[in-house]
């Protein structure tokens, strides 16, 4: 009994040890809040309206010129980035599965929660499961 209480104790450990406290993981993971489908059609209006024209309508992008949304290794690492940069514009080179980017993404004029909106939208089309983002979240990023 005593073995079991030992590997018991250990696998504990481990599972707290693996799951740690990734900050962009987290900032992703709202359980228990779910986005409505008057959201969701909301923030698709605003990608309709602001994103698509370089994005497209499937968020697959243009390759070498407009970074994919859809199945995004960057926005599903770097989300909080991905918003600073919709929010302020950037011109920094990003690397999107595997091919580099170094187009001007201009700020979107969004306030924050359109960019709650249109993120939440897009964390959650085409087939991504990125969870989401909240007002709080998005208010707190700054240049």
């Amino acid at each position: 009994m005593r073995e079991l209480n030992v590997i018991f104790f250990f696998f504990l450990i481990f599972l707290f040890a693996c799951s740690g406290s990734d900050k962009k993981k987290s900032n992703k993971e709202n359980l228990g809040v779910e986005i409505t489908a008057s959201d969701m059609e909301k923030g698709g209006q605003l990608y309709r309206a602001k994103c698509m024209n370089c994005h497209l309508k499937t968020g697959k992008g243009i390759p070498k010129v407009f970074p994919p949304l859809a199945n995004s290794d960057y926005l599903r690492k770097n989300t909080d980035e991905a918003i600073k940069m919709v929010k302020f514009g950037s011109n920094k080179p990003i690397k999107v599965n595997g091919i580099k980017y170094n187009s001007l993404m201009p700020a979107s004029g969004l306030t924050d929660k359109e960019l709650v909106l249109v993120f939440n939208y897009i964390l959650n089309s085409w087939e991504n499961n990125y969870g989401q983002v909240s007002l709080e979240e998005v208010a707190a990023i700054k240049r």
